[in-house]
């Protein structure tokens, strides 16, 4: 029987960011540490395993922050949307300006479509445009990695540039015709929820409730 995935989620910095550590046995990962690299790397510490990729939903700098410095540390890779890799190699170009961002040092392994990423802890990289050209979702079992693509009762902001309202609408459809009610939505900042909840009472998503096959 395969052992269970556990999520252990950290609000970090001043925008108060999810990052998250995902650990099944002694393999772990990372997503979108933002902020306070040496918190993030605290908790791996503590919890005796080390992340074999760290992977980032967007190149805003409240979710890659801290990635230079935890994936230096650990020795790991960094996956991130081609489109918003320049945020981590080149930090000045970031995508949502402010914050002291270190340089990826070496490159990052950048994806393109769709691609199941057979890491430590095998996942599904999805691009989910929207909030930014580069952004993915990552999906592990019951579980859905976002970023800052839907919220608990809210959708991701799309007035930064490159941000797209119909784009970032169109890959929450996507994401909730194509897994069950009941996949439990990790976002980038605030509560957990799922796409059952949100189909339901979020109100951005009213269309998709009385037409499934809605498109803006």
């Amino acid at each position: 029987m395969a052992e269970p995935l556990d999520v252990h989620m950290l609000t970090l910095g001043p925008l108060q960011a999810n990052c998250f550590v995902l650990v099944r046995g002694q393999h772990a990962l990372a997503i979108d540490p933002g902020d306070e690299a040496d918190v993030v790397i605290s908790v791996f510490t503590q919890l005796g395993v080390a992340p074999a990729a760290v992977l980032v939903t967007h190149g805003h700098f409240d979710h890659c922050g801290a990635v230079a410095a935890v994936a230096r540390h650990f020795g790991a890779p960094v996956y991130v949307g081609t489109a918003d890799a320049a945020a981590l190699v080149t930090p000045g170009s970031s995508l949502l300006g402010g914050g002291d961002v270190e340089a990826v040092t070496g490159e990052p392994q950048l994806l393109t479509g769709e691609v199941v990423l057979d890491l430590a802890i095998s996942l599904t990289a999805i691009p989910t445009p929207g909030h930014s050209p580069g952004s993915y979702s990552f999906s592990v079992e019951e579980h859905l990695f976002c970023g800052d693509l839907l919220f608990h009762g809210s959708v991701g902001r799309t007035d930064l540039p490159g941000g797209s309202t119909d784009q970032l609408l169109n890959s929450i459809a996507d994401l909730v015709r194509r897994f069950p009610p009941d996949t439990l939505v990790h976002c980038g900042h605030g509560p957990d929820t799922s796409l059952g909840r949100e189909l339901a009472l979020n109100p951005f998503l009213s269309p998709l409730r009385y037409d499934p096959g809605h498109r803006w």
